[in-house]
């Protein structure tokens, strides 16, 4: 099972256009499962789409995509996914593996299967290929993903007469695909090229991986004086995490500190051009109790996220929506969610944004406005 905290919760509202991480991205285990290992079984919950795969077919290329509706980065994949599809159909399959969809919750896998299906079914054939949802023990996110120190999604893992020959991220699908089916992919090669790879990314990772773990100490023992002058060491020393340890250090203060140091921070913080913009508005935007002036900010932050033409407009509105609810002015909340509202569907009509926006998303957003029209009377 993932493991869960509040702030990769937290993390998670950003993930339109980040990658997408598991709770083993902060603590991964060395992989027991590489490149010309023998691939796992296939145990799924549901197979939502396509025709179930009873065994491999010799010469045939299998490509499972593991992904998941909360991850930015998938959905925008799948487009050209399903175009990858139709285009290889007879020489390779396509299977997407839903996983990860409690990473953000606690319950029971099984109980996120309807809302899989919903997502699949509302995407049509911008979903073209065979789609499965993880077994209700998680295997295939536990005995093919983190066993193979895969952290991020989306992922994909090619197989071949049963055998793996390669694990990546899918934008590199296409060029690894042609040298396999012109018999030039080499794969003693590829597995010491990964070998290497993963060594360079430990190696890498492996001072933050040891100051979250001692931030999560720290703050769980509720000692938040010396999880601040940690995370203040760890950026000033690790500048490559700068950015998300700021974020961090954000929520700490705003949660378990004091608002208006927190806003200090955050003001000179956001002026270094961190990122997390959408992250640091949606955490202020949504929580309860905050001062105007605290709430203006994240509106000011939001505003910023509107210039993006990359991101669905209707996002940032309904942030907004929520910032005015929590300063109790539920005219400007109603304003707000109805241009989320027309946003939403002039997206869906057009079918731009494909999975960002489905029905269910109006749905949502319909839901709300209701519910802030209710406080205006």
């Amino acid at each position: 099972m993932i493991h869960r905290t509040k702030i990769m919760r937290t993390l998670s509202i950003v993930l339109f256009s980040l990658g997408c991480f598991g709770m083993s991205a902060i603590a991964q285990q060395q992989p027991q499962l590489t490149v010309g290992d023998k691939a796992p079984e296939l145990q799924y919950g549901k197979w939502l789409k396509g025709t179930p795969i009873k065994e491999y077919e010799k010469g045939r290329l299998y490509l499972f995509e593991f992904w998941a509706t909360w991850c930015g980065p998938c959905i925008a994949s799948m487009p050209h996914l399903s175009e990858f599809a139709r285009e290889r159909k007879h020489q390779a399959t396509v299977i997407a593996v839903d996983i990860w969809e409690g990473n953000h919750g606690g319950k029971p896998y099984e109980s996120y299967w309807p809302k899989v299906e919903r997502f699949v079914g509302q995407m049509g054939n911008k979903m073209d290929f065979n789609v499965v949802t993880d077994s209700k023990d998680e295997f295939m996110g536990n005995n093919w993903m983190k066993a193979a120190g895969q952290d991020g999604i989306p992922c994909t893992i090619m197989v071949k007469d049963g055998i793996i020959l390669w694990m990546g991220h899918p934008i590199e699908l296409d060029s690894i695909v042609n040298i396999v089916l012109a018999g030039k992919y080499d794969m003693e090669t590829a597995k010491r090229e990964k070998a290497e790879k993963d060594r360079q990314n430990d190696s890498a990772m492996a001072p933050f991986t040891n100051v979250f773990k001692r931030y999560e100490a720290l703050s769980g023992d509720k000692q938040y004086d010396k999880a601040m002058a940690l995370l203040d060491s760890a950026m000033a020393n690790m500048p490559a995490f700068a950015g998300t340890l700021g974020f961090f250090k954000f929520n700490l203060m705003i949660d378990n500190l004091n608002e208006d140091s927190a806003m200090v921070f955050v003001r000179e913080w956001q002026k270094t051009k961190p990122g997390y913009t959408g992250s640091t508005a949606a955490v202020i935007v949504r929580k309860k109790g905050l001062k105007k002036s605290t709430y203006q900010y994240g509106l000011a932050l939001l505003n910023e996220q509107l210039k993006n033409p990359q991101m669905p407009a209707n996002l940032a509105y309904a942030e907004m929506a929520s910032a005015y609810a929590n300063m109790g002015d539920y005219k400007q909340a109603v304003e707000k969610q109805g241009k989320a509202l027309a946003a939403g569907k002039q997206y869906l009509k057009e079918g731009k944004f494909a999975g960002f926006i489905i029905k269910d998303t109006i749905t949502e957003l319909e839901k709300q406005l209701a519910e802030y029209k209710k406080k205006l009377k």
